[in-house]
């Protein structure tokens, strides 16, 4: 009796935990044609890089807050897609929103870059956000105006500078910017030509001052110069 009495109240934790995921009614794989460049590459907008298909999961609220869909593009860091980003997603799903979970690793056989971050330009995940929301701007159960992208470490980094109005000129297809832009934890310490001028779309950064790895110190002196 005691062991179906543990196993029952094991049950009702389960359920009653499943009950707080918000569940997507749909979800969809999508196919990115992209490039893997080297940084240089990027800030030169030289085009030469190696092809590569990157993918990305697009997922539907059960209670959507609009006909046509707010999009959160949740971009992860250099250990790919974890427990963060799915976090993430189902709390956006939640609220009514869309989400995509951007995947830069899987394509680039990849899986995490966090012990040697020079397997992969930082820059590169930028364009993989550009090429996505050129694809999904053409969905018509989307709103392309409402793009709002998040990204944590390495993904907050390309959150905080895919900003930028100097890489939207250069790599931004898609006849749309991101209206609004949430880095987390991202890494400040280089400076780009032409970082002060962004699309003017609002950006909410957070930051731990405890973070040995990504210090808060070179956001606070960018954001002062922003």
């Amino acid at each position: 009796m005691k062991n179906l009495i543990v196993a029952l109240f094991a049950s009702i934790a389960f359920f009653t935990h499943a009950a707080e995921i918000a569940y997507p009614t749909r979800a969809e794989i999508y196919s990115i044609p992209t490039l893997t460049l080297s940084d240089k590459q990027f800030l030169q907008g030289d085009k030469g890089g190696k092809e590569v298909t990157v993918n990305g999961i697009l997922r539907y609220p059960a209670k959507p807050i609009s006909p046509k869909l707010p999009v959160i593009f949740l971009v992860h860091g250099s250990s790919g897609i974890g427990p963060n980003v799915e976090y993430w997603s189902n709390h956006f799903l939640s609220e009514g929103y869309a989400t995509f979970a951007l995947d830069g690793f899987t394509g680039r056989g990849l899986t995490v870059v966090g012990p040697n971050q020079a397997l992969l330009g930082r820059l590169n995940l930028i364009l993989d956000s550009y090429k996505a929301m050129e694809i999904l701007a053409k969905n018509p159960r989307l709103d392309s105006n409402k793009f709002v992208m998040m990204g944590f470490s390495r993904g907050g980094q390309a959150t905080l500078f895919a900003s930028l109005e100097r890489f939207n000129k250069l790599w931004n297809k898609s006849g749309t910017v991101f209206a609004a832009h949430v880095p987390f934890y991202a890494d400040c310490v280089t400076s780009y030509l032409g970082d002060d001028k962004t699309t003017g779309k609002p950006i909410q950064m957070h930051h731990g001052k405890a973070d040995d790895y990504n210090p808060l110190s070179a956001c606070k002196a960018y954001v002062g110069r922003l």
